[in-house]
């Protein structure tokens, strides 16, 4: 069985092109994983040395999340280990296409947030240090 890393909401960053708000795609990176977080469902409990649940994170292998970021770099995210689904309302849905710690989670953001996202994911802003 794999360990997997726990993940403090100080160890989460957001694009620069994000909302200065607390309405962001975050991502952390440790030990070989990658986390992605809905900083909108931090409350007043959280502080930047909590410890974030499980069932309010998405992660990956850094080997997923990295396939993700090429894969919209390149235009095409159809083969990823994340999927983001448009729904009716406008909204997005992040969900994972791989076996996670809390299953079916789903992280939901807007248009400007999927956007901020995805340019810093063209930026670079999210690869391994």
């Amino acid at each position: 069985m794999t360990l997997l890393p726990t993940f403090t909401a100080a160890e989460f960053r957001k694009a620069h092109a994000s909302s200065p708000n607390q309405n962001c795609v975050r991502i952390a990176r440790k030990d070989g994983w990658t986390a992605v977080w809905d900083d909108k469902r931090a409350s007043d409990r959280i502080t930047p040395a909590s410890v974030l649940p499980a069932d309010e994170l998405l992660l990956f292998t850094d080997e997923q999340f990295d396939a993700y970021q090429v894969g919209v770099r390149e235009g095409r995210t159809d083969a990823s280990s994340l999927t983001v689904a448009h729904r009716a309302d406008g909204m997005y849905v992040f969900r994972a296409v791989t076996a996670q710690p809390v299953p079916e989670v789903e992280l939901i953001f807007d248009q400007a947030e999927l956007d901020a996202f995805h340019d810093g994911v063209r930026n670079r802003e999210f690869d391994r240090a």
